[in-house]
């Protein structure tokens, strides 16, 4: 389970949902939840498979992660409420983004989490063009 962030303590109410979190995310019900996804996905895309929401590379369901836009319906997820990435280093970055700033943690989770990939993909554009 991750810490809270330094200086701030959770409370019981919050360190139990985290806990309900951490213990979803290893289930096989969130393995399920994820092959569900994909076909949800494919079916919304006509038929062509998911991508990262960050680079654009391809997305598997063996290497890459989905990343919450909404806990609203934390096990019952809706295809809007998961984003394809391909990565744990740009999950790990979109994670820290929210983490890191108040003003995107005062955002609903879905504008933060949007607002923080545009930024992202801007940023990964920028070093590509570099090298």
């Amino acid at each position: 389970m991750r810490d809270p962030r330094p200086g701030l303590a959770w409370s019981r109410g919050r360190a139990r949902r985290r806990r309900q979190y951490d213990e979803y995310m290893r289930s096989p019900a969130w393995y399920r939840r994820r092959e569900r996804w994909v076909e949800e996905y494919r079916t919304a895309n006509g038929g062509k498979d998911p991508v990262c929401a960050v680079c654009g590379g391809p997305w598997t369901l063996r290497r890459g992660q989905l990343h919450h836009r909404s806990y609203a319906r934390l096990g019952a997820e809706a295809l809007q409420d998961l984003l394809p990435i391909c990565c744990v280093g740009e999950h790990e970055a979109l994670d820290a983004l929210i983490e890191k700033n108040p003003a995107w943690r005062m955002l609903p989770r879905e504008q933060a989490t949007d607002a923080i990939v545009a930024y992202l993909r801007r940023k990964a554009a920028a070093d590509r063009r570099s090298r």
